[in-house]
């Protein structure tokens, strides 16, 4: 016994539409993909005898909807010919793509605050490295300077 197996996605915006096809890997194990137009990307394998696995990689909103796959089953005869059965088809999956912006936005914030925060103190250090050793002016005091103040009455 053989499958056929076949992906398919009906878009929740496109209920009216005709399923898309996603890609499908034949009964001799030749995989044929969709031409994708987003940067998600998709992948099949055979992980038992009767099990399949499909996974999309990189979801974006383009892939959200049902998705369901089709079987077509061969049955190879006593006079070794395979016949071709009758197709079934899965329950439908809805997969939905939400953004977790906690997580999304966690590292490069992370990263920011950390290097704000280290060129702000690399920039008070150097501040300080200079004002204390390169721009440093003697100033001579005049002897007037030194002097007090002295009480100017007249007798």
């Amino acid at each position: 016994m053989s499958f056929d197996v076949s992906w398919f996605a009906v878009r929740s915006y496109a209920m009216d539409r005709p399923p898309v096809f996603l890609a499908s890997l034949d009964r001799k194990g030749i995989a044929i993909q969709a031409r994708r137009n987003g940067s998600s990307d998709v992948s099949m394998s055979r992980i038992a005898p009767l099990e399949f696995q499909f996974r999309i990689h990189g979801c974006e909103d383009q892939d959200f909807g049902n998705h369901y796959c089709v079987v077509i089953p061969w049955v190879r005869s006593a006079a070794g010919i395979w016949q071709q059965e009758m197709e079934i088809r899965s329950k439908p999956v809805f997969v939905t793509v939400k953004m977790d912006v906690l997580n999304a936005f966690k590292f490069p914030l992370l990263i920011g605050i950390g290097l704000a925060t280290l060129i702000g103190l690399l920039s008070c250090l150097i501040g300080y490295c200079s004002s204390r050793w390169c721009c440093k002016k003697e100033v001579q005091e005049t002897r007037r300077e030194r002097r007090r103040l002295m009480s100017m009455e007249m007798d």
